[in-house]
């Protein structure tokens, strides 16, 4: 026999006690033995909508719902108290949809339609007149909901359906009315199908929300080790990027919460199944290399075929591997204080027009970002960005005085970090060395192009040698260049792909957070301009974000306690709550207060955590990077700390106008991600002026 998980089993079996959870293990490996076991107690029950479900009795208190594909393949659809089971059961039905090739719970009324399923004569056009019932049928809908579905004009009437609708239908036609082309919707569908002779039980489609339990001891891993939801369910956008092969690199892109980072996780344990696999999992900072080395553990991929990293930590293995400037200090890991001191000791001998930080930035953001090494490469070479044009005497002048910078560098044994990275990538290539046989890299807005360069030389170009996995939107350092093509990185037309559905947030969070970049034009980082049309949360119960402007620094900690004394009144644990700030010093009134108020808490600071588990976690914006959590407290939000346009001043004053355009779309991206780390609810606090990028929905 063949027994199936569901995806509302496993959320209802972690809601039991422990107790109950245990019996659930003995019951499903009694049930795998022998299904008509009379201790199974495997019935019918007459309030059922459909033959195919079953219930069977767990203990005095507990009932398991079954779906019945056939004499001898099973699923376990549910599991709760006797009363609470059989309510659950008597609302659904069990079907196979051939059309999809995967299961469907359907969710049915008290009163099930009697009228034609066909579509109904309506006197005024809606949104499916002159589709075809069969294009519906195979995006999910099921037979006796078509006419229903033909009678949908807007998102509203949609949202009055979705109890009765299966949840990929729902899906499904959610993307189509938010401008999906339902051909393209079907083609999508039919890419997730069995092929040949693939099981179709085992088509991406169905694994969506059904997977096999192939052991005894599957289920018991599964709840003894607390798995997430994406450890097992895998949606078929994800499961087709994750298991492809490619011929060469591939970039996946998507908002928040669209499970790109899950997509990479899932393929660093694909691409490790290979025995010569040697993969490197990189990303910018070390805090996101700590929090991705925990969910890597959740998917037990073996440690000897992988290397997890921050992007500086490997080329500093790199260059200690290979003796590269051996011995030289690295400049630049904490700004650039120590390349200007060393710009205008160059300048205390030169008479010159330009002062040290626009040398210094002409210097990373032309000659290093594209690697120049001759005076002829720089003359030809396009400085996009720079605000000022320059003569070709004035580059002349300017690659002398490099040429001083770069001889008094190694005069005192430093080296430029970004510098760093170009002769390290130059040393692999020169030599035909690639250390890796993969590499992915996480969150790749963040790198600059000689970062990229790095990465493209770590491995050989060839079959699954890049996955890149970002949004450009969540791009939080301003001043980082990057261009795919000019890293010789190729990712357009096939090479690129996007995910675009958001399961982590509700719609109402989303809305704010789209608010915040509304009017920017972001950089796909190749040439073209990132999207957000199609970007859509399917989880659209869900509370408004609130932002609320106090009078001062004591009335911002106040409003936090009040909101945080909401959250325990509704049952939401303290370790399920980040409070965040621009910086770590806005934190140090909250974390007076919850000392206090003997709160626990834990702060999070690069990637250390100091404190309690079970507390709070505080935490800057930046940090926040790649977190998730039920309920996400801003404070200190305002037009100073994060502004919405150009002021007279800090830190304007000194910046020019390409610079100033960068570091306002940095601050919109930061906010735009501190949103989107929230599942259910966005508590924003602040005093003075209230930041105008946050609207009312």
């Amino acid at each position: 026999m063949r027994l199936f998980l569901s995806e509302t089993f496993f959320d209802a079996v972690f809601k039991l006690p422990k107790k109950a959870q245990d019996k659930v293990v003995a019951f499903q490996k009694k049930f795998r033995e022998n299904p008509a076991s009379p201790g199974i107690h495997l019935e019918p029950i007459a309030q059922f909508k459909n033959s195919t479900m079953r219930t069977a009795r767990l203990d005095d208190n507990y009932r398991v719902v079954i779906g019945m594909l056939n004499g001898n393949t099973y699923s376990l659809l549910y599991v709760a108290d006797h009363e609470e089971a059989y309510r659950w059961g008597m609302s659904k039905k069990f079907v196979w949809n051939e059309h999809t090739q995967a299961c469907q719970l359907v969710n049915v009324e008290e009163k099930e339609e009697t009228k034609s399923p066909t579509a109904p004569v309506v006197e005024t056009s809606t949104f499916f007149t002159g589709v075809p019932e069969d294009k519906l049928l195979k995006i999910g809908v099921p037979q006796e909901t078509i006419g229903r579905v033909m009678s949908i004009k807007n998102l509203n009437d949609l949202d009055a359906l979705e109890p009765i609708l299966p949840l990929d239908a729902y899906e499904n036609i959610f993307n189509i009315m938010d401008g999906e082309n339902i051909d393209a919707v079907i083609s999508t569908i039919e890419e997730g199908q069995a092929h040949d002779n693939e099981d179709k039980l085992l088509s991406d489609n169905n694994k969506r929300r059904f997977v096999e339990i192939t052991d005894d001891d599957a289920l018991q891993r599964i709840i003894e080790q607390g798995m997430d939801k994406w450890q097992i369910f895998l949606h078929p956008s994800q499961r087709k990027l994750v298991d492809a092969e490619y011929k060469g690199t591939m970039k996946i892109s998507g908002g928040a919460g669209t499970g790109k980072t899950i997509a990479a996780i899932h393929r660093l344990k694909y691409l490790c199944q290979n025995p010569d696999a040697h993969v490197l999992f990189t990303t910018y900072t070390r805090t996101l290399s700590v929090n991705l080395a925990d969910s890597i553990a959740k998917l037990d991929v073996p440690v000897q075929k992988y290397k997890l990293n921050n992007i500086d930590s490997v080329l500093l293995d790199v260059v200690k591997a290979y003796k590269i400037k051996d011995g030289y200090k690295v400049l630049d890991y904490s700004g650039d204080e120590e390349s200007l001191k060393l710009w205008r000791e160059v300048l205390e001998t030169e008479v010159t027009e330009f002062d040290e930080q626009f040398l210094y930035d002409e210097y990373i953001d032309v000659i290093v970002y594209y690697g120049n090494k001759e005076v002829k490469q720089y003359m030809m070479q396009p400085r996009v960005g720079r605000t000022r044009a320059l003569s070709r005497k004035q580059r002349v002048d300017i690659w002398k005085l490099v040429e001083k910078y770069v001889a008094l560098k190694q005069e005192r044994r430093v080296v430029d970090r970004l510098e760093l990275f170009n002769e390290a990538t130059n040393y692999l290539n020169d030599n035909g060395i690639h250390p890796y046989t993969n590499v992915i890299a996480d969150e790749f807005q963040d790198f600059s192009n000689p970062e990229l360069k790095f990465l493209r030389a770590l491995v050989a170009e060839g079959k699954n040698d890049l996955f890149l996995v970002g949004d450009p939107i969540q791009r939080i350092y301003s001043g980082r260049k990057m261009n795919f093509g000019a890293a010789g990185i190729n990712v357009r037309g096939v090479r690129s792909r996007k995910l675009k559905i958001n399961y982590r947030t509700t719609e109402p969070i989303r809305r704010m957070a789209v608010g915040v970049i509304k009017g920017v034009d972001y950089d796909d980082m190749d040439g073209g301009k990132e999207s957000t049309n199609g970007y859509v949360s399917l989880i659209h119960d869900g509370v408004a974000p609130q932002y609320k402007m106090v009078s001062d620094a004591n009335a911002e900690v106040g409003q936090v306690m009040e909101w945080l004394e909401e959250c325990q009144a509704n049952d939401i644990k303290l370790s399920e709550i980040c409070i965040a700030a621009p910086s770590m010093q806005l934190l140090k009134n909250i974390q007076s207060r919850l000392h206090r108020d003997g709160k626990e808490y834990r702060v999070l600071k690069g990637a250390q955590k100091q404190g309690s588990t079970d507390g709070i976690d505080l935490c800057t914006f930046h940090s926040l990077k790649g977190l998730e959590y039920r309920v996400i407290i801003l404070i200190d939000v305002n037009e100073r700390n994060i502004p919405s346009k150009v002021r007279e001043g800090y830190p304007f004053s000194g910046m020019d106008k390409v610079a100033q355009k960068e570091f306002l779309s940095a601050k919109r991206s930061l906010l735009y991600v501190a949103i989107t780390r929230a599942r259910q609810l966005v508590f924003i606090t602040g005093f003075g002026e209230k930041c105008e990028l946050i609207k009312k929905d």
